[in-house]
């Protein structure tokens, strides 16, 4: 029987700035199998139960350095509590005094990691935990819970969207997830983003998220991330440059391993994109794994398919060559504020044709956002042709 890895969101809340500590945990459980999602610094309680809830991990855990867990933890659990996760275990950690240990348990953590805790007793703690919450989730599974989870998210309920998700990617078949959504009608707009790593995909698809919520569009993002071929755990860092939508109710965001999956996407993207267009969505954008030329598995996924280029990674024969600028629809030069943007650019018109829209970005801040927004609403959706046969 196949082992499904936990899931752990691991989140600093309120203003410390320091998150070496955090980030050597989030190693050690990638390494342990589990699949952590790190959310960045200086989020809110809110912000911090939000994405506990769309990820619908495990565990939701908080380390903190400040002397604010008095204040904040507190409002985490109360958080969760409004956003009807009640049930959701949550570990903090950091710099907790052996006083406030109790007081931290007594207002509603399941543990506290204590600062002179090993790396082996955190795994075990948090392993225990898990499979606390996995029991639950599975007694809610048998109750005919997934009928419940499709009917509340198709009214806009994120609770039962991250819950349903999960179904999708952990426990449904195929065949279940076409016969629950075949009436689904084809409204969302589906847009890939794929490219190289380092790009700047997360960073670009944030502010994109930012634009397309002040245009009036709810907006969803799938983002998926390699898994460890060796322990099968993974490190799910896309929401850290996601933090401008944070605390936003239009946007939704759900990080995904590829769990061996090659082609850029896990083996349920298709599934959850599916079962999130039914959930009043407008724009759904499709994050995939840092990607090569050979990577296409998204543009049966997406329409249009968003190639990311920067300059300086090759020359004009890299574009003659068969693969992902063949079936990109629209050609984004993100960090366009490097030097050979303009040739990049001239390179792309000239071997690649000027029929497709090419957009120069700087994500990081905020160029071309909007000229990048307006290409993707003008994209008129193109019939897809079946990837060639070995003959």
């Amino acid at each position: 029987m196949q082992t499904l890895p936990k899931r752990m969101l691991l989140t600093k809340v309120g203003l410390d700035g320091h998150d070496r500590g955090v980030k050597v945990l989030a190693r050690g459980l990638r390494d342990s199998g589990m699949e952590v999602i790190y959310t960045g610094l200086w989020q809110t309680p809110a912000g911090a139960a939000k994405a506990a809830i769309e990820e619908d991990v495990d565990v939701l855990g908080v380390s903190f350095h400040s002397a604010a867990h008095l204040t904040l933890v507190p409002m985490i659990i109360e958080e969760l509590k409004a956003r009807g996760r009640s049930d959701l275990p949550v570990v903090i950690g950091g710099i907790i005094p052996p006083d406030d240990v109790q007081v931290m348990k007594d207002a509603g953590c399941a543990a506290v990691l204590e600062t002179e805790a090993s790396m082996d007793s955190i795994v075990s703690v948090i392993e225990g935990i898990a499979s606390q919450a996995r029991a639950a989730r599975a007694k809610l599974t048998a109750s005919g819970a997934v009928d419940k989870w499709i009917s509340a998210a198709r009214g806009g309920d994120r609770v039962a969207l991250g819950r349903l998700l999960t179904w999708i990617e952990n426990d449904a078949k195929p065949d279940d997830v076409a016969r629950r959504f075949a009436d689904v009608p084809d409204g969302a707009l589906i847009v890939g983003m794929t490219g190289p790593p380092g790009a700047g995909k997360s960073t670009l698809i944030g502010r994109l998220l930012k634009e397309f919520r002040q245009r009036d569009k709810q907006v969803a993002v799938v983002a998926v991330d390699p898994a460890s071929p060796l322990t099968g755990g993974a490190l799910l860092g896309d929401r850290a440059r996601m933090t401008l939508n944070a605390g936003d109710a239009g946007v939704f965001l759900r990080s995904a391993a590829s769990r061996g999956q090659l082609g850029g996407l896990a083996p349920t993207t298709a599934g959850m994109v599916k079962a999130i267009s039914a959930s009043k969505v407008d724009v759904i954008f499709v994050e995939t794994v840092g990607a090569g030329q050979n990577d296409v598995s998204v543009y049966q996924l997406a329409n249009p398919l968003v190639l990311l280029m920067i300059p300086g990674t090759g020359d004009d024969l890299q574009l003659e060559k068969a693969g992902i600028t063949e079936v990109a629809d629209i050609f984004v030069i993100n960090k366009a504020d490097l030097p050979g943007a303009g040739v990049l650019d001239a390179q792309v018109r000239e071997t690649l044709g000027t029929g497709r829209p090419i957009v120069q970005t700087v994500a990081s801040h905020g160029q071309g956002i909007s000229d990048l927004a307006d290409a993707i609403l003008a994209h008129v959706p193109k019939p897809r042709a079946k990837q060639a046969q070995r003959v």
